[in-house]
């Protein structure tokens, strides 16, 4: 099950799950939200990206799924356990951001992406290790951001939601380890989006999107894709990081090198 998963970095990842003979259930909002700077995933992209995953052989589904919704995330749990008979692998995907100066963020705002970052985070969790205890295994991905692990301007709201992700993720990997279940987080620097140019509007900025946000970056021949995250995410999932859990990856080119 991945959240956030019709389009960028969640479909990136389904694909490649997909490709490898995994079941996927890719889960999305399809709707865009009043404070966030950019149009989120379509009905239409989650149909797309079903399509797509299908055209691997294995099984795809798509489920609207609102993840600031308790029930909406329960709802979505048990029609993924109901169609794959279980539920090995969760990646908390789902994730959005605004840019706001601390005097101009509203409650809106903030609660808009906290909810979505965060509070969505735990309500896939919660309902998701219940499964995952019962069959004594389970595999949980976290994506969390350069913002969680550092300040970042303009998006108090965005850096206090990451932070929170990222100590989700080592809370509850003390918590089901004895359960065989692993929970990691990744945190990926400036990744090529749409969403990119949604915020350089928002600040009237009139360069290359990608470049003004990646200005941290050591390596800057190259961009971070969305394949790169799902690389990342592939191995937390593999067994050849059976003994990784509670630990915060860095795909950040370099960003948080210098501390």
């Amino acid at each position: 099950m991945i959240t956030g998963g019709a389009r960028n970095i969640g479909l990136a990842v389904a694909r490649d799950l997909a490709s490898r003979g995994a079941s996927v259930a890719s889960a999305d909002i399809c709707r865009n939200l009043e404070t966030v700077p950019y149009s989120l995933a379509t009905t239409d992209d989650l149909e797309k990206a079903v399509a797509e995953l299908a055209s691997f052989g294995g099984q795809a589904i798509g489920l609207k799924c609102d993840v600031r919704d308790e029930s909406q995330v329960v709802s979505t749990v048990e029609k993924v356990i109901a169609e794959f008979g279980k539920l090995d692998i969760l990646v908390n995907n789902a994730g959005v951001i605004s840019l706001f100066p601390i005097s101009d963020l509203t409650a809106s705002a903030w609660n808009e992406v906290v909810d979505v970052c965060l509070k969505g985070t735990f309500f896939c969790c919660k309902h998701a290790v219940p499964a995952m205890i019962k069959q004594h295994y389970g595999k949980i991905v976290n994506i969390s951001s350069v913002a969680g692990l550092r300040g970042l301007g303009l998006s108090v709201h965005y850096a206090a939601a990451k932070h929170g992700v990222v100590g989700l993720t080592k809370a509850l990997a003390l918590e089901v380890s004895d359960h065989n279940i692993n929970v990691n987080a990744i945190c990926p620097g400036t990744v090529e989006s749409p969403m990119l140019q949604g915020l350089a509007s928002q600040i009237n900025l009139d360069r290359d999107a990608y470049e003004h946000f990646s200005r941290g970056h050591l390596i800057r021949e190259q961009r971070i894709t969305p394949q790169d995250i799902a690389n990342a995410v592939r191995w937390l999932l593999s067994e050849e990081s059976r003994f990784l859990t509670g630990t915060i990856i860095s795909v950040d080119a370099g960003w948080l090198a210098g501390g």
